[in-house]
């Protein structure tokens, strides 16, 4: 009985914010969402929304000006999370719902457009960079299948009598998941949160 009357006299909390706030603060740590590789070791990519990989034959390719936009991505959805533990422990408070939903939604927009880059960088590469390349290429063609999100396919360049054909392979990580399972605790956060605010009763004027 005392364990239940203390478990009674815990404050009220929005639980789903604090577990969300709290792997916030861990994913942009935990790696690479995405990665795929073109033959065999010519080309490994990996990415998230807070990094990025790219080696063209075990070298490196790096960029600055990405690099500051990740760590912008990266140090927004840690203060999201921070803020959506203070708006959890604090419901009731009049800022507590505006922190909840400042992180709420933060890593559900970036699988979105995670997966919007990963579409229309195939869609690209499939079907307006052959006809790019074919017009370049004297006497050759181009043609390249990149597997949309994930799977495995080949593409081929011929030029003359030379022909190259390459595997692709593209599949979503472990570390996705985890970032998919964060965003629905963020949206469950967001929902029952709306337990805690009193609503508004409008006073009918006489």
């Amino acid at each position: 009985m005392k364990k239940i009357s203390m478990w009674m006299r815990l404050p009220p909390m929005n639980w789903f914010g604090l577990v969300a706030g709290a792997l916030m603060l861990l994913l942009p740590f935990l790696g690479p969402w995405w990665s795929a590789t073109v033959g065999t070791g010519a080309i490994d990519l990996a990415m998230s929304p807070f990094d990025y990989r790219i080696s063209l034959l075990e070298q490196p390719i790096t960029s600055t000006l990405i690099g500051y936009f990740l760590l912008a991505a990266k140090l927004s959805v840690m203060i999201g999370g921070a803020l959506m533990i203070a708006g959890s422990v604090g419901p009731k408070r009049w800022w507590g719902r505006r922190l909840v939903r400042f992180g709420a939604m933060r890593v559900f927009w970036m699988i979105i457009g995670l997966i919007a880059l990963l579409l229309v960088g195939a869609l690209f590469m499939n079907s307006i960079l052959p006809s790019l390349m074919s017009g370049m290429l004297e006497g050759g063609s181009m043609q390249v299948n990149v597997p949309y999100v994930e799977g495995a396919t080949t593409s081929t360049i011929q030029v003359d009598a030379v022909t190259i054909t390459a595997p692709i392979t593209a599949s979503l990580t472990e570390i996705f998941w985890v970032a998919v399972l964060v965003a629905a605790l963020g949206v469950a956060a967001r929902i029952y949160h709306r337990r805690f605010v009193k609503p508004v009763k409008h006073v009918k004027p006489k």
